[in-house]
C-alpha cells in the first residue's frame, strides 16, 4: 500500500467518468453543466457506497471550477484540490444524523443569505437528510421554495421514501442504482494492481457478492483482508490472499459445504442435511455461517425458478450448480424451505446444532401441496427425483439415471430465434467443460449471441473479467478442441473465432454510427491483474483455435493513462 490512507477515501472517485455504475446520473449533470441548466436543488437517492456523496463533490466542483468541453472539473485546479483536501469555503457539508434539529436548520438558512466568497455557486451537502426533524424539515422547505441565487443544495440519503414528498417536489431526483458484480470486481481489480496486492480471483468475487454492491463495502473489506493477509513477506514480496483466509476473515462457510446443504434441502433428503450439519458441528464450523450460505444458495434458487436473473452471481458455476439443483423442485417448497430456516432461532448457543436440526427437519417433513406449484412445476406429481450428496463440483457430476437424464439437452424454447438456439446448443454443448480453471457454459452464457458471417463468429463478453476467465481456460487445448467441436456441431461447419471485449465492442458499436458506449469500461479497470507474460499466453491459446486480435486492451489503457 503505498499511503497510509484508507482505501475508500483514496479511491474515492474524482471526475463524473470515475464513478463506477452510475452513467445514468453523471451523464445527465455533464450535460446539465454545459448547456448551463443547472438546478437550485438535488436529491442523490441510493444504497449506500455508490457513489451519491462523491457525485455530489464532484458537481461543486464542476460548477466552481474550470471545466472540459464534456463538462467534467479540471482535478488538478485549485478549486477542485481544494474541494478534495476539504478546505473550501464555498463548500459546506452537513451531516443530518447529528445536525438534525430545527435550530440547526435555521441557521443554514440564514447562511444561505451570504453570497458565495470565491466561486460561482455556494453548495450545501445534506448528507442522510432523512433523519431530519419534521420541523427542520419545514424550515428546509422555505429555502427549497426561495432558494437564493447562486446557491445550490444537494440532498443525499438511503431513504428516499422518508423524505416529505413536498421536499422531494422541489429537487430534481436522482436515483443511484446498486453497482453489478462486474462493477465491483473491476474496480477492486485496479485496486490490487496499483496497491501490489495479490488474491486470488474467487477472493474478489467474494468480497463483491458480500459487499451487495456497494463499491465503499467492498473497498474496505479488500483493505481488511490486505491487513491481514497480504502484507510483504521477508523478501518483500507480497502475501496472496486465498479464498480460504477471505472466508475465515469475513465469517462465510465454506460454498461446497452450504451449497451440499441447500441441495439436500431441494430433494427433502432430510438424513443428508443432517449429516451435513452435524459433520460441521463436530469440526467447529460456524454454524450461523453454515445457515447463511444455505440461505443465500437457496436465494438463487428461488429467482431461477421464478425467471429472474441474480446479477450477483449470475453466469457462475455456483448459479448453474443451484439451477441444476432447482429444476425438479416446486417454487412453493424453495419459499417453505427458505422460511423453515429464517425461523431457526441461533442467537441463544450459536454453536448448537439443534436450532437448524430443527429447521431442517421443518423444512423436509412438511407437505407440500401440489396445487400452489409455480408455473414451473413439472407435470408428474410424484416426489422429486433423489439425488446424491453434493461435492464442491455439486451439479456437474452425477451418475446413473440422473446423469442420463441431465444428458438430454432441453427443448429449444418457442420464443428464441434460430440463430438464438444454435448459440443455446453450444452453451448447453460446453456446460461442463471445466480442464483448467472454469466452467465454459456459464461464461459463455454472458456472451451476446453471434451471429456468423464470412465464415467468422465473434464473441462479445459482457465484461472484460469474464473475458480473461474465458481466456485463461482456452488455454487448455482439451477446451478449445470442446469449444471448436461444439461450434462446428451448432452452425454445421467450422468456423473462424474472434475475442472482442467491452471495450472494443463500444467501439465497433460507434464506428457502426451505433453510439453505444454503454460498456465501456473505465480505463484500467478491466485490467486482470495478470502479467504480459500472462497476457500473451492467453493470446497464444486463443490464436491455436484459429482467433485473431481484433485490439490490444493494455494498449490503449496505456494511451489512456
Amino acid at each position: 500500500m503505498t499511503n497510509s490512507q484508507v482505501f475508500y477515501r483514496k479511491w474515492r472517485p474524482t471526475r463524473f467518468d470515475e464513478v463506477a455504475g452510475q452513467a445514468h446520473v453523471t451523464k445527465t449533470l455533464k450535460r446539465a453543466i454545459t448547456t448551463d441548466h443547472v438546478s437550485h436543488a438535488y436529491l442523490f437517492t441510493g444504497p449506500r457506497g455508490v457513489g451519491k456523496t462523491s457525485t455530489a463533490r464532484i458537481l461543486a466542483k464542476a460548477l466552481n471550477s474550470e471545466i472540459t468541453p464534456e463538462g467534467e472539473p479540471i482535478t488538478d485546479s485549485e478549486t477542485s484540490i481544494a474541494i478534495d483536501e476539504g478546505r473550501y469555503m464555498d463548500l459546506i457539508e452537513i451531516d443530518a444524523a447529528s445536525n438534525r434539529g430545527i435550530g440547526d436548520i435555521r441557521e443554514l438558512r440564514d447562511n444561505v443569505q451570504f453570497r458565495p466568497v470565491s466561486g460561482k455557486y455556494k453548495v450545501y451537502i445534506i448528507d442522510e437528510v432523512h433523519m431530519l426533524t419534521d420541523a427542520a424539515f419545514n424550515a428546509l422547505l422555505k429555502t427549497l421554495e426561495e432558494p437564493p441565487p447562486n446557491i445550490v443544495m444537494i440532498l443525499a440519503t438511503t431513504d428516499a421514501h422518508k423524505v416529505p414528498a413536498t421536499i422531494i417536489s422541489r429537487c430534481q431526483r436522482f436515483d443511484f442504482k446498486r453497482l453489478s458484480n462486474d462493477d465491483v470486481i473491476e474496480r477492486l481489480i485496479e485496486v490490487c494492481e496499483v496497491e501490489e496486492i495479490e488474491a486470488e480471483p474467487a477472493v474478489l468475487e467474494m468480497i463483491a457478492r458480500t459487499a451487495w454492491g456497494s463499491l465503499r463495502d467492498a473497498e474496505n473489506l479488500l483493505e481488511q483482508l490486505y491487513v491481514s493477509y497480504g502484507q510483504a513477506d521477508a523478501d518483500g514480496q507480497p502475501s496472496e490472499i486465498t479464498e480460504g483466509q477471505a472466508r475465515e476473515l469475513l465469517g462465510l462457510g465454506d460454498t461446497a459445504t452450504s451449497t451440499e446443504l441447500a441441495i439436500a434441502l431441494l430433494d427433502k433428503d432430510a438424513a443428508a442435511a443432517l449429516t451435513v450439519i452435524n459433520r460441521e458441528a463436530q469440526r467447529g464450523a460456524d454454524l450461523r455461517a453454515l445457515r447463511s450460505g444455505a440461505v443465500d444458495a437457496l436465494r438463487v434458487a428461488l429467482l431461477m425458478k421464478a425467471g429472474v436473473e441474480d446479477s450477483i452471481t449470475q453466469g457462475s458455476e455456483f448459479a448453474e450448480t443451484m439451477a441444476a439443483a432447482a429444476r425438479p423442485a416446486r417454487l412453493n417448497q424453495i419459499l417453505h424451505i427458505l422460511t423453515s430456516l429464517g425461523q431457526a432461532d441461533m442467537k441463544a448457543n450459536s454453536s448448537s446444532p439443534l436450532p437448524l436440526e430443527l429447521a431442517v427437519l421443518k423444512a423436509t417433513t412438511k407437505p407440500v401441496a401440489a396445487a400452489a406449484a409455480g408455473p414451473a412445476a413439472p407435470a408428474s406429481s410424484g416426489a422429486a427425483p433423489s439425488r446424491p450428496a453434493a461435492t464442491p463440483q455439486a451439479g456437474y457430476q452425477q451418475s446413473g439415471g440422473s446423469q442420463a437424464a441431465e444428458e438430454t439437452a432441453p427443448a429449444p424454447r418457442r420464443d428464441r430465434t434460430p440463430v438464438e438456439q444454435q448459440w443455446d446448443k453450444v452453451v448447453w454443448t460446453m456446460r461442463r467443460t471445466k480442464n483448467r480453471k472454469y466452467v465454459v457454459g456459464p461464461i459463455l452464457r454472458n456472451v451476446e449471441v453471434p451471429t456468423p458471417a464470412d465464415g467468422k463468429i465473434s464473441l462479445r463478453f459482457k465484461s472484460n473479467a469474464l473475458k480473461n476467465n474465458f481466456m485463461e481456460e482456452m488455454q487448455d487445448q482439451r477446451s478449445r478442441d470442446a469449444l471448436k467441436a461444439a461450434i462446428t456441431d451448432a452452425y454445421g461447419s467450422e468456423l473462424e473465432l474472434k475475442i472482442i471485449s467491452p471495450h472494443e465492442a463500444a467501439e465497433e458499436a460507434k464506428a457502426n454510427g451505433n453510439g453505444a458506449a454503454g460498456g465501456a469500461s473505465k480505463p484500467g479497470n478491466g485490467q486482470a491483474g495478470t502479467s504480459a507474460d500472462q497476457e500473451s499466453a492467453m493470446v497464444r491459446a486463443a490464436m491455436a483455435m484459429g482467433a485473431k486480435v481484433v485490439a490490444d486492451d493494455a494498449g490503449e489503457d496505456n494511451e489512456d493513462d
